[in-house]
């Protein structure tokens, strides 16, 4: 009897462990939004110069506020794309960079930044917004090329964006409508569906499309577009495509 308890009792233990794990891995597993490797660019004034000016810029301006609890504190900085980074200017302390896009002033020169004059290729100029929780900052950038002794903005490349509809044309209302956002070149974002000014959905990029189907399209002629955002602004553009599109009912 005892043997046949400490059997039982040793399957339970296992039993109860196996449990454990297989939720701690269903929770691990669970649905995840993926995060932007960047918050936004910056825009830089003046978008060119040479690397020895001071100050290497005399604005970097953010495309957004920085997240909420990331207002505490801001820096710029700059160095190869995705670090080390070397500041560029003192770490700003206002503590409200949450608040509104704002903007930032270099007090030293490219090259001082670097340690000297920057070898020639691609270096990222990027904001950190921080705050008091200790948590891992949030970034702005933008992308700059150096040559020759001087450095100038990298423009993002553009892209274009063609919507269908399936059934073309026109469908009936409550009908299932299939709409595809063929994005050019294959750039990893999302797009963003509207009939007339409503989003009605949205729909990663894979392959080089994005693919979102509906049965709530409005009764009437409609306006439908879809918006292309790039997961990297600083290497793409972002597009839009539009279409007529009949529900009748």
């Amino acid at each position: 009897m005892s043997k046949a308890k400490s059997l039982l009792g040793r399957t339970a233990v296992a039993l109860s462990t196996a449990a454990i794990a297989t939720l701690a891995l269903a929770g691990l597993a669970g649905p995840a939004q993926a995060e932007s490797p960047i918050l936004g660019t910056v825009a830089l004034t003046p978008i060119s110069g040479s690397v020895q000016d001071n100050p290497f810029v005399t604005a970097a301006t953010t495309s957004a506020a920085c997240p909420t609890g990331f207002g505490e504190n801001a820096a710029l900085k700059v160095g190869p794309p995705g670090g080390p980074y070397s500041p560029l200017a003192r770490i700003g302390g206002l503590a409200d960079y949450d608040q509104a896009p704002f903007t930032l002033e270099a007090n030293r020169s490219l090259a001082t930044a670097l340690g000297g004059a920057p070898a020639d290729g691609t270096y990222e100029v990027a904001i950190s917004c921080s705050g008091a929780t200790g948590a891992a900052p949030k970034d702005f950038s933008t992308l700059i090329t150096v040559a020759g002794g001087t450095w100038a903005v990298k423009n993002a490349a553009s892209t274009s964006t063609r919507l269908t509809a399936k059934p073309g044309l026109f469908a009936v209302k409550g009908q299932r409508v299939t709409l595809t956002a063929k994005v050019r070149p294959d750039a990893a974002g999302s797009v963003e569906f509207f009939a007339g000014s409503t989003s009605i959905g949205t729909a990663s990029v894979t392959d080089g499309k994005a693919v979102f189907a509906t049965t709530a399209l409005p009764k009437g002629l409609l306006q439908l577009t879809a918006t292309f955002t790039p997961e990297d602004p600083r290497r793409y553009a972002a597009s839009a495509s539009q279409i007529c599109y009949l529900v009748i009912g």
